[in-house]
């Protein structure tokens, strides 16, 4: 769990550094990443393996696991999920790169996204500690 857990931090660190610098698409595709180590933190933790990058699937996994997770935390892993591949690469939008499709209110909605996420892995961790 904690290595899992602290690389989660350093992702959500990155992504606001990345938001700040104005750089937007990968400050969500961090926060994606972050939301994606701590929940897979947690799976970790209760000895799941978990496998796949699908952080909607990844938390899914985690309530069949016992993980009483808010649904405004599941509604924050959908919104997330959307940015693992959109974000990144220059041709997944019809018009424009992938910059183009982010502003400075995508970003800071990721990062509270990640920050909620990352908040239910803790308390969910310290509940089974």
């Amino acid at each position: 769990f904690e290595r899992w857990r602290a690389e989660a931090d350093r992702a959500l660190a990155g992504a606001r550094v990345q938001a700040e610098a104005g750089l937007h698409n990968w400050a969500c595709f961090a926060a994606e990443q972050a939301a994606q180590l701590g929940t897979k933190a947690l799976l970790h933790g209760l000895g799941r393996g978990p496998w796949g990058h699908d952080l909607v699937r990844l938390g899914e996994l985690a309530v069949t696991s016992g993980v009483e997770l808010p649904t405004e935390v599941l509604d924050a892993m959908r919104r997330l999920g959307r940015h693992y591949i959109p974000a990144r690469y220059p041709d997944a939008h019809p018009t424009g790169s992938a910059a183009a499709h982010y502003a400075a209110a995508d970003s800071a909605e990721a990062i509270g996204d990640a920050e909620r996420i990352l908040d239910a892995v803790d308390r969910a961790w310290g509940s089974l500690r």
